[in-house]
């Protein structure tokens, strides 16, 4: 059987966290495009965490998010379905046009890459939640889902199928090692794979706050970790994406960064200057001739507006 290696998309949690203005971006007064702009000359994927709690969001929006990164043609968004779904269980007919509306407009673009599906720890595996997974499969059939289990109960042989059935599937999230969580498995059912950190902060996660959940920085040791198990991976299937989603203080940036470094060998990155300046470990890493064009480069963005 021939080899392959999949294509390896790195990228964070959104783009519009007020501590990324200090960590990452080089003003503070940038409108959103201009974010999305400036972060697509570094990643190439991103997670749109505002369809996740906002509803006034429509197919308008994802033109001027394909918009913004018209210089990155290999650029794709993750979209995070709205927690009326996932949390509430509620499934209003508006609701589900307008977000399929969303998902429609991006994926004619070639710039969808997964409907996410993440689903709080209460949403346990239980013959009426399964019917409510189904039923979200149904209405958004013929757009790529990817679903985050939270708790344990879905660490079953019988889910695999189920999902399979339905063509859904499994996010592989890495969450602190606390009792009854999901455990991190490295897997996927079809030709992608989605890996999401969340960090591996036990205490946080108890206080049960946002902030503190997601303040974790992996270190050297958990990088390579992290590398084994994406390299696993990459022999078969066709693409794998990496979300990197502890976001608190920034900290994100850092190990997307450090895990772009270490699935190319241990090459350098091009780093922007903002995030140097808040992570000087990343100096290690950086490619310091990009840090200087990039202090005098216009910023693309302008150019695909």
């Amino acid at each position: 059987m021939e080899s392959k290696t999949a294509k390896i998309h790195i990228g964070v949690g959104g783009w519009e966290h007020e501590v990324f203005d200090e960590t990452f971006y080089p003003r503070r007064d940038m409108t959103s495009p201009e974010k999305l702009g400036h972060y697509a000359q570094y990643f190439d994927c991103v997670e749109v965490r505002a369809t996740f709690w906002d509803q006034s969001l429509t197919d308008h929006d994802a033109q001027q998010w394909a918009g913004a990164v018209a210089g990155n043609r290999a650029f794709v968004f993750h979209v995070k379905l709205h927690s009326a779904f996932t949390h509430r269980k509620t499934i209003q007919s508006g609701e589900t046009n307008r977000m399929r509306g969303i998902l429609q407009d991006l994926a004619s673009r070639n710039r969808l890459g997964a409907l996410l599906l993440q689903f709080p720890y209460s949403f346990t595996n239980t013959s009426g939640n399964r019917y409510h997974l189904v039923k979200l499969s149904e209405l958004f059939r013929g757009f790529p889902l990817h679903a985050e289990f939270r708790h344990e109960s879905w660490n079953q042989p019988s889910v695999l199928p189920l999902l399979r059935e339905h063509s859904l599937q499994s996010v592989s999230a890495d969450l602190p090692r606390i009792r009854q969580l999901m455990p991190f498995i490295a897997g996927h059912a079809g030709e992608v794979a989605y890996i999401r950190l969340h960090g591996r902060n036990d205490k946080g996660w108890l206080l049960n706050g946002f902030d503190a959940r997601y303040d974790y920085l992996y270190n050297s040791r958990e990088i390579q970790e992290l590398r084994r198990r994406i390299e696993a991976l990459s022999m078969s299937c066709r693409d794998i994406y990496v979300v990197c989603n502890n976001t608190t203080g920034g900290k994100a940036f850092v190990n997307a960064f450090q895990l772009q470094s270490a699935t190319m060998d241990g090459r350098a990155v091009s780093v922007p200057p903002a995030t140097l300046n808040a992570f000087p470990q990343l100096r290690q890493i950086a490619d310091p001739k990009h840090e200087e064009e990039s202090l005098f480069a216009p910023a693309p963005y302008r150019e695909a507006m």
